[in-house]
């Protein structure tokens, strides 16, 4: 699986935080839900997470990951990826499992 160079991830997170709007209180709420979790030991990191997709998706490229806490308390994280035949996913993982709960194509 592909992954952008962590330096320009990181800077385009930066700016990404710099430009963006104020979190809502509801994503502010997730967040911290799992910054916690992660803390206690109750999801696993997303290196893990992606060690563990890449065998999954071969030849896949991240584009973007973003985490979420669902209305039954599950924590999952929700990749857009483009497959290894140039099309537009979404690949949803129970961050304490690495289990892939969907993947569906996002038009």
């Amino acid at each position: 699986m592909k992954m952008l160079r962590p330096f320009v991830v990181m800077l385009a997170l930066v700016a990404g935080l710099w430009l963006a709007p104020p979190m809502s209180p509801a994503l502010a709420r997730d967040a911290e839900i799992a910054r916690k979790a992660l803390i206690e030991g109750r999801i696993r990191p997303l290196s893990e997470i992606i060690k563990l997709l890449e065998p999954q998706l071969p030849g896949s490229t991240i584009l973007e990951v973003e985490i979420d806490v669902e209305d039954n308390g599950q924590i999952v994280y929700e990749f857009d990826i483009i497959d290894s035949s140039g099309r537009l996913k979404e690949v949803e993982v129970d961050a304490a499992t690495g289990k892939v709960l969907k993947v569906e194509d996002d038009d």
